[in-house]
């Protein structure tokens, strides 16, 4: 709490003090007389409580000068604008996405599509949308920023989901690229996540990649698997065997990709390797947000003006009237 005119407080001393000095200073009246017998009530209860009108008007008088000095309490408001990002996830759905990551035990599908759901629901205030490729590609997802949605629509996606098999790269950059031109906003990126190499398709990835940069679209590149991966097969003899993944991930296009576009690239050759791929994308995109503070101050007088009457009326009354003569 503050006071707008806090110098009126130092009114409360000056009256306590000038009334400390009455009491001690002021000249009594004494009169003679020749019996003491009159006053001997003098000495009741009434007497002994001649004090309480004065009190209260001190008091009251007191709060009065507490209203007068404007009290005031502050209520703090933080605001702030979030200027988001337009995020286009390319993610590959090709067979070879099914090799195992042995550290984990997990398929490089399952990793890529847990990785990009923590991703998702990092990035509040950004819009965000999925591209699917194989030997195809197409908008799983058109942009939003409703993450519950970007979420289910993730946990649809398996290594079916195109009915072709390949890996159109060009193809599926310039499908995102087709979805984030035509999106009002200054800051574009595209994270292409990919076990191979382009093989399909009728779009070149370094075109694709021109086209990118022409709409100032910046590309961040995640290579995913390593050589240690492997497939999970049923024998009839043997049953179940592991059969040793094809590594066909070119790092070259990835890289000449994302230096094209003043992107960067990420070697994700397990789970936790494309975990940190995204918390790096996370950290070097940042949503831009302006934080604006104000603060709203509350007139508080009538806290003490009400109860300042109530004490001066009563100390009035009661002085004029129950206090108002001696016995």
């Amino acid at each position: 709490m503050r006071f707008l005119y806090i110098y009126l407080l130092s009114l409360i001393p000056i009256i306590l003090a000038g009334i400390f000095l009455k009491g001690k200073y002021y000249k009594k009246i004494s009169m003679k007389f020749s019996s003491t017998a009159y006053f001997n009530n003098l000495n009741g209860l009434r007497v002994k409580l001649l004090f309480i009108p004065h009190l209260f008007i001190v008091i009251g008088l007191c709060l009065a000068i507490f209203a007068l000095a404007r009290p005031q309490s502050s209520s703090k408001y933080e605001t702030f604008f979030a200027e988001g990002i337009d995020i286009m996830l390319v993610m590959d759905t090709s067979t070879s996405m099914n090799a195992i990551d042995q550290t984990v035990n997990v398929s490089r599908i399952d990793s890529e599509k847990q990785r990009a759901k923590e991703f998702v629901l990092k990035r509040i205030n950004d819009r965000i949308g999925i591209v699917v490729f194989s030997s195809i590609a197409f908008t799983q997802c058109p942009l939003t920023l409703d993450k519950d949605a970007l979420v289910n629509f993730i946990d649809t996606i398996n290594t079916s989901i195109t009915k072709a098999d390949g890996t159109a790269i060009g193809t599926a950059i310039a499908t995102a690229v087709n979805r984030l031109s035509k999106i009002e906003g200054k800051s574009k990126i595209l994270v292409l996540l990919t076990d191979g190499n382009n093989n399909t398709g009728e779009i070149d990835p370094m075109v694709a990649s021109q086209l990118a940069k022409d709409n100032k679209i910046k590309i961040y590149t995640v290579g995913i698997g390593s050589s240690n991966d492997f497939y999970e097969v049923q024998d009839m003899f043997f049953g179940t065997k592991k059969v040793k993944a094809p590594d066909d991930l070119n790092e070259g296009l990835l890289m000449e990709i994302a230096k094209k576009t003043d992107g960067e690239y990420f070697q994700a050759k397990t789970s936790r390797d494309l975990a940190d791929a995204f918390s790096s994308i996370d950290q070097l995109e940042k949503t831009k947000t302006e934080y604006t503070k104000s603060v709203n101050y509350n007139e508080q007088y009538l806290k003490f003006l009400i109860p300042a009457f109530w004490f001066l009326i009563i100390g009035f009354i009661l002085k004029h009237t129950f206090f108002k003569r001696l016995p």
